[in-house]
């Protein structure tokens, strides 16, 4: 192929790519549901300005003045290129804990994978699950998609068996219930430190969230409050992928993504609302249903620390399906407390990988 022929064909990309980028940039500002699909184009942001970054070399090299294209959309884009994926390089996690440390699990357990014991001739991972939880040391648990059962002849309580685990402190919230209430559903928190205080908040509440709680925690003298959400997610089924495990983009599952960040920017703005309230240093752990090129996602994090981007690395990915640049799942610290490590492992236990983080005042 050509130079000449090769350069249009990269004109043509960046203008494409930079028409694509230009309303992400202003993503976070965009709070209204008519704009859903601009939130919708931050799904494939980070191919595009991977794309970008091609092309900015390929004029680099050819020494081409259509340079500024690139880097018109770098500049523009600085934010949101910003909470992609950390600039600096980390070690690896380090399993034993400073004692000055405290370290914080958080996961959407998925039910504890009870739905799917079917698939496995009535095997879920749960005991897993609750064993691989012990290995981590952590002090604080906070899980969304808590299942708890109150009938044995169901299933085994989650509970119980977590404070058999070094977790005598707890607080659950049942967003839902099933049963008449033998099935709970929702926010949980555990902690081996002395729990002072908890709230709920059902924060518009949707069919697939779960609002929010908090507990302030005592550690050396000290409170932290932890806070722990679950926002609306788009419910995807197995219906909307094909056998090969692709979505569906019909227009069954732009329905759902729609109607999914109408009430997830709704959520965010309450929830902010809630947790700027907090007179203590404070963690939000969160399963927050969207990426980090969204309104939700910088609302909730506002001015505090994205622990991935402190001490995380590559991408993040924090579910197993759809896409291998899906981060929905975070950890943001505010005020006194800072990051000291942070993990994310790619487990096959729920679809969503659990995230450790070690934090000082």
């Amino acid at each position: 192929m050509k130079y000449p022929k090769l350069k249009s064909i990269l004109i043509f990309f960046s203008f494409i790519i930079f028409i694509l980028c230009f309303p992400v940039a202003f993503v976070d500002r965009i709070e209204s549901p008519e704009f859903w699909i601009i939130s919708l184009c931050g799904l494939f942001f980070p191919i595009l300005i991977l794309i970008s970054v091609i092309i900015f070399f390929c004029f680099l090299i050819k020494r081409s003045k259509w340079i500024f294209l690139p880097l018109l959309t770098f500049l523009i884009c600085y934010k949101q290129i910003s909470v992609i994926a950390p600039t600096q390089i980390h070690y690896d996690f380090d399993p034993l804990k400073s004692i000055n440390s405290i370290r914080i699990l958080s996961w959407n357990v998925s039910r504890w994978d009870e739905r799917n014991k079917e698939k496995r001739g009535g095997q879920s991972y749960r005991s897993l699950m609750l064993d691989y939880i012990e290995s981590t040391g952590a002090d604080i648990l906070c899980f969304q998609e808590f299942f708890e059962c109150t009938d044995p002849a169901f299933f085994e309580s989650n509970i119980p068996a977590l404070k058999q685990k070094g977790y005598p402190y707890y607080y659950f919230y049942p967003s839902s219930t099933l049963f008449d209430g033998k099935f709970q559903y929702g926010l949980c928190i555990f902690s081996k430190f002395p729990i002072v205080n908890s709230f709920f908040y059902t924060n518009l509440k949707g069919v697939h969230s779960e609002g929010l709680i908090f507990s302030d925690i005592v550690f050396k003298n000290r409170i932290i409050r932890v806070f722990n959400t679950h926002l609306e997610s788009p419910g995807l089924s197995a219906s909307d992928y094909s056998e090969s495990g692709q979505l569906n983009l019909n227009s069954t599952v732009f329905s759902k993504i729609k109607n999914s960040y109408s009430l997830r920017n709704l959520q965010a703005i309450q929830a902010k609302q809630q947790i700027e309230k907090s007179p203590f240093p404070y963690v939000i752990c969160t399963d927050l249903g969207d990426i980090p090129n969204s309104f939700a996602y910088f609302r909730i994090r506002s001015d505090c620390q994205d622990a991935f981007l402190e001490k995380g690395s590559g991408l993040g990915r924090t579910i197993s399906h759809i896409s291998p640049t899906l981060r929905i799942d975070y950890i943001f610290l505010k005020d006194s407390l800072r990051v000291k490590q942070f993990q994310c492992e790619s487990l096959p236990y729920s679809d969503h990988y659990p995230l450790i983080v070690d934090v000082e005042f």
